[in-house]
Order: structure tokens, then C-alpha cells, then sequence
């Protein structure tokens, strides 16, 4: 006898093809690439990427649109809000899944449409890491406000939070109690390993940035400390979307006042990513906040390195000789690391490149990601 598979209602501020938004969408998509086997996932998201004017021009807008592994829908502002509350009355759907806590238009007005017309839905909200602690000092009061509105007024009582690690389920607790039901599940990683080479002598390091410009991603840290450094054998490229304009003219003014190698080279199509970090030596990503942080793993597989904060999963690098994880209070500690780095001969490299490829193959062998995503949904 076959079991009917469950349907999932997600919804997401940006989907593919947009890429702009970085991990939230590569959440979301190994999801459905992992368990459209098992549950019949829908989609809605708006019709272009972040940051964008214009709409996706290949893809149809305000009606269900079926892909290979999930139906989609690529809403309009003007059509939002009705498609929404149609496809919720109408729809069949056993759980909803919400990939943003303070998503106006993809969080909170669904959530609201849901919580009318449906009794008792089974609704799975994933923070994304936007309660830790680093991501509460961006907009501080505007979140302490929104999150003392909802816990009082018990805005979000009965759903089930997805966290990713036990640092999460606790954030979660912190700012909604012990009696909320939380998931502790990771992130599903799908790795492909390819390896490369890169030539690396002593007194030579190339390092990359690759994240969205924005103050959580903390690159006016990084390139803080890179004149403080001030070695002309250390460069750094700059890969990411500006996501916010007048703190990437800081950094642009800091790179200008200070003459340190750094190049902004612009966005990273997905499908170059593996090949682009491969050309680096290192990974240099002061975050002030990742719940995973899925640039750590796409460097991992392309074999570069890691010099990251304290403020993500990934934890007691240097054990693994892969990298270094430091806390961002300690600027001479980032130093040292880049230095480091920097004197390392070819062979020395090699040894943090080969380790880097086992470490993420080794660590996404043991998370069982697929099977607890599965039982979340389920349970």
C-alpha cells in the first residue's frame, strides 16, 4: 500500500533562480532536492531576485508553475496578498514552512492569513540564526520591540521552531521560554568534492570574501584588520550582492584611506562558485552571526581554508588544521592567523587544502541531516 506523501506550503522572501540572497535559498532548495521523494513541496516567493527592478523574464508570475522536484509561485506585490490567501483556503496542505522570522510580506501576513482560516495548522518557522546574539545588535531596537510584541501577545504560541544547532534551540528559548517546541535540525549539506590545485609560496596569501555586503557579514572587521596588517602580499577579493548601499560605501572608503589590496570583483553565479574559492588560499569571514553558514561549506569543498569568528557552528578549526575560528574581540588573534597563513610554504598548505576536502566530507556524513528533516515535517 503506497502512503500518500504529505504537502508542504514554504515560503521563502527569494527562491531559485534568484541566488543574490545567499544561504537562506540554498536552505531551502536542499531541502526539496533531498525529500521530493517524500513530500510534495510548494513554493511561494516573490518574482525577482533581491535587490532586483525587474522580474525574472523566463518565469510566468501569480500562478503555480511546476518544476521538476516542487510547484513554485512567483508573486507580485500587487498580487501577493490575494494568491496567498487563496492558495491557503483551497490548499491542502499538512504543514507550512516559513524560512524568516521577520518577513513582512513572506512571514508575518501569511502567518496572520493562516492562523484565520486555518484551525490548529501545523506551521515550522526556521529563524535562520536571526535571534542569535550578533544578528540582535543589527536594528536592536526595532527586533526587541517585535519580539516583546509577539511573545506578549503569544503572536507565535503552538508553532515548531526549526533550529539548526543546540546555540539556536537556545536563543529560541531565551526569547520564547522553555515550553516552545524546537526541532534541532542541521542544515542538509550536498557536497561535491573536486579537487584543485593552487600554488602557494611563502610570503604570499590570497584571501576571499564571499558573502552578502551587509553589517552582519562583518567586512569592514575584515578589512579593518587588513590595514592593520598592512602587507602588500596579502590581498583579498570581494565576492557578494551590496545588500546595503551606505555601509558598502564605508568599506569602500576604508580600502580607498588606507591603500590595502582588495578587489570588489561583484555577485558569484552559483554555478562558479567551487571553481572561484578554489583560486584562494583562504576564507576570510568575521560573521557577526551564521545559524550554518553555507559559504564555510561551499570553501571546504573547493579545498580553501577557513579564518572565521567564533559566531557560527563551525568550531576549534585549528584541531582540524583547516583554519582558524576567533572571537571577534580579539583583533590580534586574526592577525596571527593571517600570518600564519602568510608563511606557510606549498607543502604546509597542501596539508590545511587536503584537510579541508575530509574535514566537510566527514562532518556531513555524521549530521543525519536528511532523516531529522524528514521527521520534522512528519512529527
Amino acid at each position: 500500500m503506497t502512503t500518500k506523501k504529505k504537502n508542504i506550503l514554504i515560503f521563502i522572501d527569494w527562491f531559485l533562480p534568484g541566488y543574490k540572497a545567499g544561504g537562506p535559498i540554498k536552505s531551502v532548495s536542499n531541502i526539496v532536492s533531498s525529500l521530493h521523494d517524500s513530500f510534495n513541496f510548494h513554493i511561494i516567493t516573490s518574482d525577482r531576485d533581491i535587490g532586483d527592478s525587474k522580474p525574472y523574464p523566463s518565469e510566468e508570475l501569480n500562478k503555480w508553475v511546476k518544476k521538476d522536484n516542487y510547484n513554485i509561485a512567483f508573486l507580485t506585490e500587487e498580487s501577493r496578498k490575494n494568491f496567498i490567501t487563496k492558495a491557503i483556503s483551497t490548499g491542502d496542505f499538512d504543514s507550512y514552512y516559513f524560512n524568516s522570522l521577520y518577513s513582512k510580506n513572506y512571514t508575518i501576513e501569511p502567518f496572520r492569513i493562516i492562523k484565520k482560516l486555518k484551525t490548529n495548522p501545523r506551521i515550522v518557522i526556521a529563524p535562520r540564526g536571526m535571534l542569535g546574539k550578533g544578528a540582535l545588535k543589527i536594528k536592536p531596537l526595532k527586533k526587541k520591540l517585535f519580539l516583546k510584541a509577539t511573545k506578549t501577545t503569544g503572536f507565535f504560541k503552538n508553532v515548531i521552531w526549526h533550529a539548526t544547532d543546540k546555540e539556536e534551540v537556545n536563543d529560541i528559548n531565551l526569547i520564547f521560554g522553555n515550553n516552545v517546541k524546537t526541532f534541532q535540525v542541521p542544515n542538509i549539506s550536498i557536497i561535491k568534492i573536486e579537487k584543485f590545485e593552487l600554488s602557494k609560496e611563502k610570503n604570499e596569501l590570497k584571501l576571499v570574501f564571499f558573502s552578502r555586503i551587509s553589517p552582519k557579514k562583518n567586512l569592514f572587521y575584515a578589512l579593518e584588520i587588513l590595514s592593520t596588517l598592512n602587507n602588500p602580499n596579502v590581498s583579498m577579493d570581494i565576492y557578494g550582492t551590496v545588500e546595503d548601499a551606505e555601509y558598502w560605501d564605508k568599506c569602500q572608503k576604508h580600502i580607498s584611506n588606507h591603500g590595502i589590496k582588495v578587489n570588489y570583483i561583484g555577485q558569484l553565479n552559483p554555478t562558479n562558485v567551487q571553481e572561484t574559492l578554489s583560486k584562494y588560499h583562504f576564507c576570510f569571514f568575521p560573521t557577526l552571526h551564521e545559524n550554518f553558514g553555507h559559504v564555510i561549506v561551499e570553501a571546504l569543498t573547493a579545498g580553501c581554508g577557513l579564518i572565521i569568528s567564533t559566531n557560527t557552528p563551525w568550531r576549534n578549526l585549528n584541531r582540524s588544521s583547516i583554519g582558524w575560528d576567533i572571537d571577534l574581540n580579539n583583533k590580534e588573534a586574526f592577525i596571527d592567523a593571517i600570518n600564519t597563513c602568510l608563511a606557510m610554504s606549498q607543502e604546509e598548505y597542501d596539508t590545511y587544502r587536503n584537510n579541508s576536502y575530509q574535514f566537510i566530507i566527514n562532518e556531513t556524513n555524521k549530521q543525519n541531516a536528511i532523516d531529522l528533516t524528514k521527521k520534522m515535517f512528519l512529527e
